[in-house]
């Protein structure tokens, strides 16, 4: 009964929004910005980032907020529009760290071994080793329990491939997580 309602006062915000009411888009920011911010620091595994992401986002739903033909979309839409910003932002990330790593084995420089010792036994760790799809599907059916089909829609991949996605990031959190048993 509670998403009904919920659900209800999102379509009827989605209206008044794309009517040009910026009372109703601040309303759906309100309600929506924690979940996102949730979304994207389990996505991202940094806060402070996630912030940057979500602000992202918002800029991103306020220039497309009118091309959403049906209000019932709108938690796929805009979690797909951060879906998407998270992905921008790990493959920067990716970029930085295979240039630092590059750097590191042109200067010789030995690896931080207690670091890799402890970043084992942290899932959140384990989470930031896995590529951005997967870790974009598992944030978003872990974190925010979501359906694989949910998951399709907003990543505009087949259900088979978000399942593959699924597959092999629990194979590969549970050989990292499992590494120090």
């Amino acid at each position: 009964m509670r998403r009904g309602l919920d659900q209800a006062l999102d379509d009827y915000l989605v209206l008044l929004a794309q009517g040009g009411s910026r009372e109703a888009f601040a309303r759906l920011a309100a309600r929506w910005t924690p979940k996102l911010l949730a979304f994207a620091a389990r996505a991202l595994g940094n806060a402070e980032v996630a912030k940057d992401v979500v602000q992202d986002t918002w800029e991103g739903a306020v220039r497309g907020l009118s091309r959403l033909d049906d209000p019932e979309r709108f938690r796929a839409w805009i979690y797909a529009i951060a879906a998407r910003k998270c992905a921008d932002a790990l493959r920067g990330k990716y970029r930085v760290a295979r240039i630092a790593e590059s750097a590191q084995a042109m200067g010789d420089l030995p690896p931080d071994a207690e670091s890799d010792s402890n970043d084992r036994l942290d899932l959140r760790a384990a989470m930031k080793r896995l590529p951005p799809e997967q870790r974009i599907a598992v944030s978003l059916y872990f974190g925010e329990e979501m359906s694989v089909a949910d998951i399709a829609a907003i990543t505009g991949a087949p259900e088979g491939t978000v399942k593959s996605r699924l597959f092999a990031a629990r194979k590969a959190l549970r050989e990292s997580l499992g590494a120090e048993q």
